[in-house]
């Protein structure tokens, strides 16, 4: 039987481990990916960033550090420094409705009347409205407190009864003139402009209204009353007016009926004078039948004498 080979020695267990072999150093590849998209990824939000649009309802301020650069009016793309060297603020171009708040004011003669105004506005100088009120609120602040002071100025200087008469219209309470200058105040103050004023309401406070409307009645009574008054003068003087040329028609009519009959009685005299002429006895007769027939009615009874003159003329008919 052949022996074994003789095993190697075992190790002491209080023998120490080899130490492990040292990794390599240097960059590791995932850092460098991720700086690389962080730089692309920053690059990207500094193009992004420095493209924007404008449309047509807006107009754009570009500011650097809050001092304007430029104003664009025109729709389009744009481009700009990165932020935070160039800001872009738009600004609505549109007209707007501002409905101003009722506001009691007096007239010339100290009379509370109640006021409620409206505009319509628009932006007219971006940097100046940018620089002035920042803001359409703001603005609108601005504009409220200028529309009631300019209106207050005019209706200052009327009369009540003047502005509350019959028949008074917008374009007599609010003139061309007034909105002119309040356009001209607002374009150069705020950088707007004023395109319509015109009053939603004009009245009068309720704690007034009962008593100016019963000044209002008393004053229309008067009127009426005056009116009444010489209406009745004048119906008097046309009433003597005809009644003179009545009497004066009549005393004419009258003048010349006694004209035409005198005219008629004398022909019948002339033409009684020529019958006359002609035969006598037929005119005697004549005349005593007419003087008969005047004098008796149908049923008189006449006695007349066989010899006179009426029973001969009967019998014989001459």
């Amino acid at each position: 039987m052949s022996e074994q080979p003789p095993s190697p020695p075992e190790p002491p267990a209080d023998a120490a481990t080899p130490p492990a072999a040292p990794e390599p150093t240097g960059p590791s590849p995932w850092g460098a990916r991720l700086q690389v998209g962080a730089l692309v990824g920053l690059l990207a939000w500094s193009v992004l960033g420095s493209v924007y649009t404008l449309d047509a309802r807006e107009v754009g301020i570009v500011t650097m550090f809050g001092a304007t650069v430029r104003t664009l009016t025109e729709p389009g793309l744009y481009l700009r420094a990165p932020w935070p060297l160039h800001e872009v603020i738009r600004i609505d171009r549109r007209s707007r409705l501002l409905a101003v708040p009722p506001t009691d004011l007096l007239t010339k003669d100290k009379k509370n009347l109640v006021v409620e105004p409206f505009i319509v506005w628009r932006v007219e100088d971006p940097g100046r409205f940018i620089e002035a009120v920042g803001s359409a609120a703001a603005a609108e602040t601005q504009l409220s407190d200028l529309v009631v002071s300019r209106i207050a100025s005019s209706l200052g200087q009327r009369e009540f009864a003047e502005l509350v008469e019959v028949g008074k219209t917008e374009a007599t309470l609010l003139s061309p003139e007034l909105r002119s200058a309040l356009d001209e105040v607002a374009v150069a103050r705020l950088g707007v402009r004023v395109l319509e004023l015109r009053l939603k309401h004009l009245g009068l406070p309720l704690q007034n209204e009962q008593s100016i409307y019963e000044r209002m009645r008393a004053e229309r009574s008067r009127i009426a009353n005056a009116y009444r008054s010489e209406g009745e003068e004048r119906a008097a003087s046309i009433r003597a007016d005809a009644d003179r040329q009545a009497a004066e028609l009549r005393a004419q009519a009258e003048e010349d009926a006694a004209r035409i009959e005198a005219t008629g009685e004398a022909e019948a005299a002339r033409l009684y004078a020529e019958a006359y002429a002609r035969d006598p006895e037929l005119f005697l007769l004549m005349r005593q039948l007419s003087a008969y027939e005047a004098s008796l009615d149908e049923d008189d009874v006449v006695v007349i004498s066989s010899d006179s003159e009426a029973f001969r003329a009967l019998r014989e008919g001459r």
